[in-house]
Parts: structure tokens; sequence; C-alpha cells
């Protein structure tokens, strides 16, 4: 006994060191680079909410889409970002960020750690993790996807031993609707389970399928009662209806083809290596061992695998669910090729390899090199961003009528000049729809007619990158004039149009 009772406090070390990793390792990726430029009208967004009391339902920001309906998806993450901002700036929502992703790797390493998996394994896991994250580590609110996700899957298995914590699924699906639109794979994950359930919950496709009376009701309510909990949000089923559409099919999919962060990631570069090795390694373990694996668990890796393939955006939400199903089918293969290098285990007398405490330490310090070189991928400065320079020269000055601007800075400039300007585009994608998206790239590439759309949405100034297609073409336009300029952004207007006396006063440049 005296041997147990020693190596179970050394498991309880082990428990608590690997925590500490991961609340570390993801600190460490969330003090990365802010390098979302969205996170301006999300954060605009929840100002209005906290001074108005109301929650929008319908754009204000924009003049080419004004009135059209977008429902609050993440209204609720917006007030918290909002008001973390609102007191301490900038560093407030570095916090925030470091906050959130040391709480959800942190968590992840509990959770393996409970499900029984190896220190090695586990210590592995966080690395892939955290480095996988780095690249879409931004300060939105899809940072919650994870801490989401997590807390379903573990409500979903735990409900085995203890059916009574479905009834959490309720709760947590009502905060999520109003969190983050991601609810909507929530509710598809939920429905898998539901069909598992109803099929007897075989835990290997070698174990036979069939109808189970008890499963089929159990599945049936958790989905109808997720399902419910979802319509208690600001605009109940329009909301599900809409998170729909960004599947493919829907009338947002064309996000995936124009859209950067929708764009599937370059798995070539280094900070997407350890997300390649996490999705790549962890599918095809899964597939190799599909004999050991519940038929639920192997859909849902395949399908958040298939998600991180089509896009970026998904890659860090993927690589937690992908630990979550692939650590027990890695630490059963690993215990039998080497069972005690893994160390302790709960439930074992076993003792460990003189190696592990090695292994340990070199994982402990090579994670957090690891998290580093992923957070700061890209060591381009917040400040050199944004048209800082050119946003207070157009405050500086009166300016009249609608304008033009690059997708990217839309954000920026919805918080520096509403409501005194209107942008002509920016992040919200799905609310300005394909049409509009069409005719911005036709202006930012100067295409064939390009001056007949600026005519169309009556621009009569705009904002645009100095060595942009448009900014050299306005160096060389009779119909142009360029008023403000600083190599990073200039500022042009319609030499005829409402503006014509700031081009009297500044010149061309």
């Amino acid at each position: 006994m005296g041997r147990l009772a020693m190596w179970r406090n050394h498991g309880l070390v082990c428990m608590i060191a690997l925590c500490v990793m991961g609340v570390v390792l993801g600190g460490i990726v969330g003090s990365g680079p802010i390098r979302a430029y969205d996170i301006w009208w999300h954060l605009r967004l929840g100002q209005d909410i906290i001074r108005t009391g109301q929650i929008g339902l319908y754009d204000q920001y924009s003049h080419t889409a004004p009135g059209a309906f977008r429902p609050p998806q993440q209204w609720l993450f917006e007030v918290a970002q909002a008001a973390v901002y609102d007191a301490a700036g900038d560093e407030g929502m570095v916090w925030m960020r470091v906050l959130l992703l040391a709480a959800s790797v942190g968590v992840l390493a509990l959770l393996l750690m409970r499900r029984g998996a190896p220190p090695l394994v586990v210590g592995a896991m966080l690395m892939l993790v955290a480095a996988a994250c780095g690249p879409s580590s931004t300060m939105r609110p899809h940072l919650v996807m994870p801490l989401m996700l997590m807390a379903l899957l573990w409500l979903l298995d735990r409900s085995v031993q203890k059916p009574r914590l479905l009834l959490f699924g309720v709760p947590l699906f009502m905060l999520w609707a109003n969190l983050h639109a991601s609810f909507a794979l929530g509710l598809g994950i939920v429905g898998a389970w539901a069909v598992w359930q109803a099929l007897g919950a075989p835990q290997r496709p070698a174990d036979g399928m069939r109808l189970s009376s008890r499963g089929l009701s159990q599945g049936a309510l958790m989905l109808v009662g997720c399902a419910a909990a979802c319509l208690i949000n600001p605009v109940g089923v329009k909301l599900v209806h809409y998170s729909l559409q960004y599947l493919p099919g829907g009338e947002y999919a064309f996000h995936s083809e124009v859209i950067q962060e929708w764009l599937p990631p370059d798995f070539s570069k280094l900070e997407w290596v350890s997300a390649a090795v996490l999705l790549g390694g962890g599918g095809i373990l899964m597939l190799l061992n599909a004999r050991q694996v519940s038929p639920f668990h192997l859909i849902v890796s395949l399908v958040v695998m298939l998600m991180a393939l089509r896009s970026g955006r998904a890659v860090q939400s993927a690589a937690f669910v992908m630990a979550w199903m692939v650590t027990p089918v890695l630490s059963g293969w690993v215990v039998r090729q080497s069972p005690t290098l893994l160390g302790w285990r709960p439930n074992s007398e076993m003792r460990p390899d003189r190696l592990f405490p090695i292994v340990l330490t070199f994982m402990m310090v090579v994670g957090p090199v690891a998290a580093i070189k992923a957070a700061l991928s890209d060591d381009e400065p917040i400040q050199e961003r944004y048209p800082s320079g050119a946003v207070e020269w157009v405050l500086a000055h009166d300016l009249r009528g609608n304008m033009y601007n690059p997708y990217r800075w839309g954000g920026y400039l919805i918080h520096r000049l509403y409501p005194r300007h209107h942008v002509f585009i920016d992040g919200r994608m799905d609310m300005y729809g394909e049409e509009i998206f069409r005719d911005y790239e036709a202006l930012a590439k100067t295409s064939e007619g390009w001056e007949e759309i600026a005519d169309k949405y009556r621009v009569q100034w705009g904002i645009a990158a100095s060595d942009s297609m448009l900014g050299t073409t306005m160096r060389e336009s009779a119909n142009w004039a360029i008023v403000y300029d600083d190599d990073q952004a200039m500022v042009f207007v319609k030499r005829d149009g409402e503006n014509a006396h700031l081009t009297a006063v500044q010149g061309t440049r």
C-alpha cells in the first residue's frame, strides 16, 4: 500500500505540473500579436450595446448595406470584450485573450489526465495544440469555441456513468448560442451522438449495432433540449437559420473562396506544422485503429479534420477536439510499445522508467519554445496595420459623402470614424453579400468599369493603401485627387465631387 500511495502522490504532482504547463502554453500563445482586423467592429458593436442598452439587429455602420439584417451571433462576447477594452484598453484585450487560451489549454490538460492518459502523451498533446493555435489565436469570439466544445464532449462522454449530467447541455447551449455561431457545430455533434445512442452506443464497430429504445429516447431528449436552448437568443430561430447558411451550399458559403481566414491553411509553412502533425497524424491513427474506436468518436474526428483542411479559422477548435479524441488511442498504442516509459497512470502500481522525468522535463521546456514561435510567427507591429495617420487627417477635415475603404481596414474605420462616416465594406461579409463584395473587388483592383462602380455607390472619397493597385491608379487619375499620403495610406477625393474644396487647399501629391 505504501508504494501505491507513493505513486498516487506522484500522479497528483504530474497532474498539477501538466495543468500548469497547459496554462503557461495557452498564455504564451495568447500573448502574441493581435492579427485580426475584425476585432474593431466586434468592439464597436459591444460598445454600442453597452451605450444604448439595445442589441442591434440591422446594419448602421455602412452606406452600401444600410439596414441589412444581421443577427447578433456573438453579442455576449462583444459586450464582455467592450467592457474589458473600456476598462483597460488594448492591454485589456490582450489579457482577455491570454486568460481564455490559458484556461482552454489548462482545462484540456486536466480533462486528458482525468481520462487516464499518461503524462507524456498529455504533454505532447498540449504542445501540439498550443502551437497549432498560434496562427489563429485572434481576439475574437471564436476563442470561446474550444471551451464550449470540450465541455460538450466531456458531458457526452461522462453521461455513460452519470446520465444526469446531460441536463447541463441546456444551459451550455443557451450560453453558446449567444457567444458564437459555432453552436451549430455543437448541435451537429449532439445529433451524431443521438443517432449513436439510438443504435446502442457500440464502443467499437465490431460490437454491432442494435436499436435501443432507451438510447433513442435519451438521444432525442438531449437533441431537442439543446436545440430549444439555442432559441433563447435575441432573434430566436432566425439565428439558427442564419448560422446554418455558412455551411457548404449555404448563402454565405462564398466566404471559403474569397476571405483569407476561410481559405485552407498552408501546411507547408512552419507555423502550421504542429497543426498538420496533430490533425494528419491523429486522423491516420484514428483510421488505423478504427476497430477500437467508437463510431461516434470516429465521425466527429473526421468532421473536424475536414473542417480544418477546408478553413484555417477552424484549425484551433479542431486541434482541441482531435487531442480529446486521439489521446486514448495514442495512449493505448504507446502503452503497448513501452509501458514503463509513460510513467504513472491512475490505478497503476507500475513504476516508471528512469527516463520518464528527463523526457517530461524536456517537453516542459520545449513546449513553451514551440508556443512562443507560433505566437510570434507574424511580428509586424500592430500600429503599422492600421491607417491611424489617415484617420486623424480625416477627422480633422470636413469630408462629405460616401467613402471607399479596403476590406481589411473596415472594422478599424468603423471603430474610429462612426457615426461621422460610414464604411464601404468590413469583415461582416455575410451581411454585405456576394454582389457588394464582387463590386468591392473590382474597385480595389481597378478592373474595367471600376469608376462606374464608384458612381453606383456614390463614392466621393476614400482611403486606400499607398502601395495598392487603387493607390497607383489614383496617382495617375485625372478624375481623383490625393489629398493625404503618408506612404502607408492615402486619402483621395473626387475632383468634381462634394469635396472639391479640399483639392484646392491640399493640392495633389
